[in-house]
This record gives structure tokens, C-alpha cells and sequence, in this order.
């Protein structure tokens, strides 16, 4: 794949690797894509009154939690000191600041502030205090969110565009989903290109992915969607409308590998729990969910769930016994080959990160590099904007 001319080169990717090295780059990246539509979590860590989960968007802290039938996002600050108002990763209870129990309702407006009138003169209704709110929206068990801009008005259904009813239908969740979790001395960009890389697996995965050796070009299928892609082994020109089409009638059946990587951080996998058991094809199939969440211009905090995916295996109720006995024992292996995966992967982009000073001009991309280059345009088209 030729790379762009030089007249293009700066306007289509400006910059396009300072964020890896330079903190303020890194700051400014992040808080232009903090006022896009990012994963948070799962709904499976929000089904009571009351659960919340803290997350990260756009260099910031915030956290997410259910009222009654609502889900609502606030920045993980308290309008008094700016203390953290939940200092674990999830929990159940009222938003109460820890360091001065000043008490928020789901607006996010403080309604109990300690002895308000003697110290402050003014009631806490008169007060007026209130923490940030984020903007949330869910698309199957998944949570997203972005922080309010008058610019950026786009619903989390129009930006997913042709992935929404794809993710609808392959993460609903019928069990809760196990997590791994990685902390990676890397950038999340380098972290990001080698998922979208389908050229590494002989090199990096020789005992897993690689073994069949290199993919030829009519064995692999992309697609674009918005600043989304997709890919698809084996399939037709069609395949993604046809899988949406399936989707949205409630057909589809998984057949094969599919990948979906969601701007800016987010990858999808449907993949098989065994190839053959028995002799026969393993109808198991799982979903794999990856959130690439920036920490800093050197540190990636990677997390990793996998799940049944919610399709009917077509087994009768004998198999579904059978399958319940040897869940865990599929589950153990499929989770031994992600940590696998996931480590070796890690341990390349950790050794690009020590070297991350010398990168830059434009890499040599191949065919089966081209997402790449679709997230470099998405990534430079979002931080022009």
C-alpha cells in the first residue's frame, strides 16, 4: 500500500505519533476524544438500584450509575474540594463524598452538604453544587459514554452506524462475562495497531494464530463503516449487510471469525470456544471484548471479557447438560490461549514503546495492514475537528 504524498501526509495524519511520546500531546488527545462516544463497561456490573462502576474518558475519571431505570455518568469529582467519589472500581450506594459526606441525587445536584447554613450561609438547595454529568447511552450489555459538547450531538446509535444492530445481537449476555486484566508499558495507539494488524500472527503467535501461516489476500475481507471497521475471513462483498440483515431479524448464527473494531478503543471478536469436537464442528461460540483504556503516553490499561455468545447452540436438553458439566473446563482453556495472546502481543508493543522516540514519517503498510491506516485517518479526522 503506497503511503500518502507528502502534501497529504501532515494534513490527513497530523502528528500522527507525538501522543506516544509527549505528555501534552497526550493530554490534548485526550480530551478531544473524551467528547467521543467511548466504551465504559458492561451493564452486567449495573443491574441493581444503586451499582455503579468508575471508568475512564478522556484522561478523566467518571463513574456510571443506575437509578431506577436509568443509567446516569458523572465526572469522579466532588464540586466541594474535588475529592473522588468512588475510590473503587465498582460498588453499590448514594454518592457520598468521602472526605466531607457531601451527599448528590442522580441530577447530580447536591442535596446534604454537613452544617451548610453555619458554614456557608446559604442552604445546600441555594448552594447550587453539582458534579459534571457525562452523557450515557447502551448498545446491548455495553456501556458508552462521552462528555457534553454543543458540537458533538450525534447519537450512540448513528455513530456505531451499521455495527449497532451487531452489537445488539452477539452481546447480550446470558451469563456474566469473566475478566482479564493487563497493565501494558505501552501507548494504547500501539496497543490498538497490533489488533487491527493481521500481517504479525506467524511472527508474534506461532502456537496459536499462526500456525496456518500467512493470510492471502482473497482469504481476507474488510470493511468500513464511519470510523469503524470490520473483518471478515472468507466471506463475500456482501457479508457484512447480510450479517446486519440477520441481525436484525434474529438469524443470524455464527460460522466463522469475525472482528469489529469500534473508534477509539474498542474491539469485538465472535469467536469459536474448539474447532472440532468429536469429529464435529464446536457450536460454542464466544464473544471476546477488548477496551484499550489510555493511562498515560507509555501505559495502557488492557481489559478483556469474554462470554457465551447468545445463540441457540440447537442442542436438546441433554447437550445443554452435557455442556453445563464442561463449561468451566472450555472456559479455562479459552481463557489460557487469551492470556497467551494477550501477553505476546503486549511484550511487542512494549519493546515499540522503548523505541517510540525514533518513530515517525508514515510505515510501510501492507494488505492486510490497511485497517491501520483506516484508524489513522478516523483518529486525524477526530482530532481536527
Amino acid at each position: 500500500m503506497d503511503a500518502p504524498t507528502e502534501a497529504t501526509r501532515e494534513a490527513r495524519f497530523p502528528k500522527w505519533a507525538a501522543a506516544i511520546t509527549d505528555r501534552e500531546a497526550f493530554q490534548q488527545e485526550q480530551a478531544r476524544l473524551g467528547r467521543i462516544w467511548t466504551f465504559l463497561g458492561l451493564t452486567q456490573d449495573l443491574q441493581k438500584d444503586g451499582d455503579w462502576f468508575t471508568a475512564e474518558l478522556g484522561g478523566r475519571s467518571v463513574f456510571v450509575q443506575r437509578f431506577g431505570e436509568r443509567l446516569r455518568g458523572f465526572e469522579n469529582r466532588c464540586a466541594h474540594r474535588f475529592y473522588p467519589l468512588r475510590t473503587a472500581e465498582k460498588g453499590n450506594g448514594k454518592i457520598k463524598c468521602g472526605f466531607h459526606h457531601w451527599t448528590y441525587n442522580q441530577e447530580g445536584r447536591a442535596v446534604h452538604i454537613p452544617r451548610c447554613e453555619h458554614f456557608y450561609g446559604v442552604t445546600a438547595k441555594e448552594m447550587n453544587a453539582r458534579i459534571a454529568p457525562i452523557e450515557v447511552a447502551t448498545c446491548g450489555s455495553l456501556v458508552f459514554g462521552r462528555f457534553q459538547h454543543p458540537h458533538d450531538q450525534q447519537p450512540l446509535g448513528e455513530f456505531l452506524g451499521e455495527g449497532a444492530p451487531i452489537l445488539e445481537a452477539i452481546c447480550r449476555q446470558k451469563a456474566r462475562a469473566r475478566r482479564l486484566t493487563f497493565n501494558v508499558a505501552a501507548n494504547w495507539k500501539l496497543c490498538y495497531h497490533i489488533t487491527l494488524d493481521d500481517y504479525h500472527s506467524p511472527a508474534v503467535h506461532p502456537t496459536t494464530f499462526g500456525v496456518a501461516g500467512y493470510l492471502p489476500r482473497h482469504a481476507i475481507r474488510y470493511f468500513r463503516f464511519g470510523p469503524h471497521n470490520a473483518f471478515f475471513p472468507a466471506a463475500d462483498e456482501n457479508a457484512l449487510q447480510t450479517m446486519i440483515r440477520e441481525c436484525k431479524d434474529g438469524s443470524f448464527r455464527p460460522v466463522r471469525y469475525r472482528i469489529f473494531q469500534f473508534f477509539p478503543n474498542l474491539l469485538v471478536a465472535l469467536f469459536r470456544g474448539q474447532y472440532h469436537v468429536e469429529g464435529k464442528e464446536d457450536k460454542h461460540w464466544y464473544v471476546n471484548i477488548q477496551h484499550f483504556q489510555p493511562v498515560a503516553p507509555e501505559r495502557t490499561f488492557l481489559r478483556s471479557w469474554y462470554f457465551r455468545a447468545p445463540f441457540d447452540t440447537g442442542r436438546g436438553s441433554v447437550g445443554q447438560l452435557y455442556d453445563a458439566c464442561v463449561e468451566p473446563f472450555r472456559k479455562a482453556v479459552i481463557e489460557y490461549k487469551l492470556r497467551t495472546v494477550h501477553s505476546e502481543d503486549n511484550g511487542v508493543v512494549e519493546r515499540l514503546q522503548q523505541f517510540a522516540s525514533q518513530q515517525g514519517g508514515w510505515p510501510r503498510l501492507g494488505y492486510a495492514e490497511e485497517r491501520i491506516k483506516w484508524f489513522e485517518e478516523a483518529y486525524a479526522k477526530a482530532l481536527a475537528d
